[in-house]
């Protein structure tokens, strides 16, 4: 896990100082040729950077405005890369939006590398870190910590962008779909919905810390002292678990991967998740990472996701996650598929070897959710997985299988 950290923090350092240069990039080049493919690889550096941060142990602090910030950098550049500046040009109004984008991408950067330079020379530990969010610990170095904070503020001061009605809507739409549904509850509900959820008796050792953090959801944070310390985050609406952690030492390795997707899927349908279908898994030293998601008529549905960790020395869940399924699940109403399996293997690279081909609704990136074919295959020595629509067959998404993930 400390490795994971590590690489993710190092890898956001580095992908965010390649999207300054080529924000820097889209202010120079004077035609239409050169601007598309630096506008597309500002969209492709600005989603990779998401991806660093959401690999980072911040969900117990705030960081949600610089990943909203560059989420918009995303969403702005992709829409722009996307069409046709032979007959639609950039307007002064988007040339101004990417130098402010440029400036403030500088600044974003010139802190991050103030913490990096600190992690390097204090030897600092994200295991550290995390367990320091979780319980507060005023005796731990909390450079890192302070750090973050400082960006997320100085993120939050960034003047306001005047994204353009296309951006904006699409933004508040986003923020509609991620309210959790349900009555608004109190913390002593909280407590009892806590304790039903780990099936313990509901006592004075169930603590209600504080609430209201800094998210896309109003939470009350819960905190269990035994012999291991178990934290939640139960939702104020609805009284939604939208993840549980228990901190404690893993002994050595006993259970097979077989062996330890049997608890998760024990676990899951335990506390009523049905319809589950387990699509890969991660492992990290003693322990290992599943997610599930929901199925619907053989259709794979990716915005329902769950994830569950299970320690490999007694198969206990040391982890899991549900903000996913809870803020999107619903029955839905799939569309008929208007291109075949043969279709869409004839419109990937020839040279990939296809190992899967399965029907997936996905969110696309302008936060629609689409019918795919999700195409698993292999070029060289690297796997990827391809989203084609498979209503008209175009490239949704297109992602690098990490090494230490597997399919299941």
């Amino acid at each position: 896990a400390e490795n994971q950290y590590q690489s993710a923090f190092h890898n956001l350092n580095y992908h965010m100082d390649k999207l300054q240069d080529e924000l820097g990039k889209t202010l120079a080049v004077n035609s239409r040729k050169q601007l598309s493919p630096s506008l597309a690889n500002v969209w492709r550096l600005a989603y990779i950077a998401q991806s660093d941060v959401g690999q980072l142990p911040l969900t117990l602090m705030p960081f949600n405005k610089t990943e909203e910030f560059l989420a918009q950098i995303a969403d702005f550049s992709y829409r722009i890369a996307i069409r046709d500046l032979s007959k639609s040009p950039l307007s002064d109004q988007e040339y101004q939006i990417l130098k402010v984008l440029y400036q403030d991408a500088k600044s974003i950067q010139k802190e991050l590398y103030h913490v990096q330079t600190e992690v390097i020379n204090k030897q600092l530990r994200w295991m550290d870190v995390e367990i320091a969010l979780a319980e507060e610990d005023k005796q731990t170095d909390n450079t890192i910590i302070d750090g973050f904070k400082t960006i997320d503020k100085k993120v939050s001061e960034f003047p306001e962008i005047d994204w353009g009605p296309t951006i904006t809507s699409l933004e508040e739409e986003k923020k509609e779909r991620k309210k959790p549904k349900g009555r608004l509850i109190t913390a002593e509900e909280a407590r009892k919905k806590a304790a039903e959820f780990l099936q313990i008796e509901a006592s004075d050792k169930i603590i209600v810390d504080k609430t209201g953090k800094d998210t896309d959801y109003q939470a009350f944070s819960i905190r269990i002292k035994n012999k291991d310390t178990t934290y939640l985050d139960v939702t104020k609406t609805g009284g939604h678990i939208v993840w549980m952690l228990i901190n404690r030492e893993i002994d050595e390795k006993k259970l097979t991967i077989e062996q330890a997707l049997t608890k998760a899927q024990s676990y899951i349908k335990i506390h009523n998740y049905t319809s589950m279908t387990p699509i890969n898994f991660e492992v990290y030293g003693n322990s290992i990472l599943y997610r599930f998601a929901y199925q619907q008529d053989g259709v794979i549905i990716y915005p329902d996701l769950v994830s569950v960790k299970v320690a490999l020395d007694n198969g206990e869940v040391i982890g899991f996650q549900s903000v996913d399924y809870i803020f999107n699940h619903k029955i839905r109403s799939i569309p008929v598929a208007k291109l075949t399996v043969s279709d869409v293997k004839a419109k990937v690279n020839p040279s990939l070897q296809v190992v899967s081909v399965k029907k997936a609704v996905i969110d696309n990136f302008d936060g629609n959710e689409v019918l795919t074919y999700e195409i698993t295959g292999k070029l060289d020595d690297t796997f990827y997985r391809i989203y084609l629509n498979a209503i008209d067959g175009e490239e949704e998404i297109i992602q690098i299988v990490q090494q230490n993930e597997m399919a299941l």
